[in-house]
């Protein structure tokens, strides 16, 4: 299995080096998405002191760039695991090759997983860039200690956004193109999950929803330990949540697929384009 899915990893990244705007944009989208809601925040707040202690006791930090630059970046890897795996299928169909993707002996988390996989350069990448364009840009400076720290809360969320991947993975075997889906719970997820705002701003229905996902906790852990300075002990409540909400989607990511594939033999989808 790992010979499979090391092959399946490098074929992702040579597909990416081929195609050099895909690179640039690794550079790119970090840089200008985040930059303008900093440029807005900045005008809203019209340089008022108000403001910005209204910001930071909703947000828990004063720093506006640092939280924005950190929910751009999460969002963008959750953009990334979210596009790969389904995106991969569909290409696929579209290829006509799935069928024969599927006849192969390689385990089928290595089809549907090796696109995730290879995100995760892009989004090291992306956080990367995310901590140049903070020091540079806006005197944020990221300690090692607390990098350190944000790595052990990006590997705990790994599974969780392996297994959302998964999950539109099997929308692609049931019904083709789900383009159009992807960017609506990609829109939901931006609202919901205090990727551009505090989740302290949403109704009470709402922000309960949004603890619900695991994006939510994930964003708010990189800001605590990133931003807030937080030792992993003062998060361990998120922490430990995290992981439960990691076994629970990697459960059903697991069934729902499997389910998918049966499906699609039983009524001849693979093949369609």
């Amino acid at each position: 299995m790992t010979a499979a899915l090391t092959a399946g990893v490098l074929k992702e990244w040579r597909q990416i080096r081929r195609h050099p705007a895909l690179v640039a944009s690794v550079l790119f989208w970090p840089l200008l998405l985040p930059a303008v809601y900093v440029a807005q925040a900045t005008a809203f707040g019209a340089a008022d002191p108000r403001a910005l202690e209204a910001f930071a006791a909703r947000a828990g930090t004063a720093q506006v760039a640092g939280f924005v630059f950190v929910g751009w970046s999460t969002y963008l890897w959750l953009s990334r695991v979210l596009w790969g795996p389904g995106t991969s299928l569909r290409t696929e169909q579209l290829r006509g090759s799935l069928e024969s993707v599927f006849l192969t002996p390689a385990p089928r988390a290595v089809v549907v997983l090796a696109p995730a996989v290879a995100a995760l350069v892009p989004a090291l990448l992306d956080f990367t860039v995310m901590a140049v364009a903070l020091r540079v840009g806006f005197g944020v400076e990221l300690a090692p200690q607390a990098l350190a720290r944000a790595a052990v809360v990006i590997l705990l969320t790994v599974p969780a956004m392996w297994s959302i991947g998964v999950l539109f993975a099997c929308a692609v075997l049931r019904f083709g193109e789900v383009g159009g889906l992807l960017q609506l719970v990609r829109g939901v997820l931006t609202i919901g999950c205090g990727v551009t705002y505090p989740i302290a701003l949403l109704p009470d229905w709402a922000r309960a929803i949004a603890l619900a996902l695991p994006p939510t906790h994930f964003v708010g852990g990189l800001r605590a330990v990133l931003l807030g300075g937080s030792e992993l002990l003062r998060i361990a409540p998120d922490l430990l949540l995290l992981t439960a909400l990691n076994a629970a989607l990697s459960a059903v990511a697991v069934l729902a697929f499997t389910a998918a594939e049966h499906n699609a033999r039983q009524n001849g989808r693979l093949g369609w384009g």
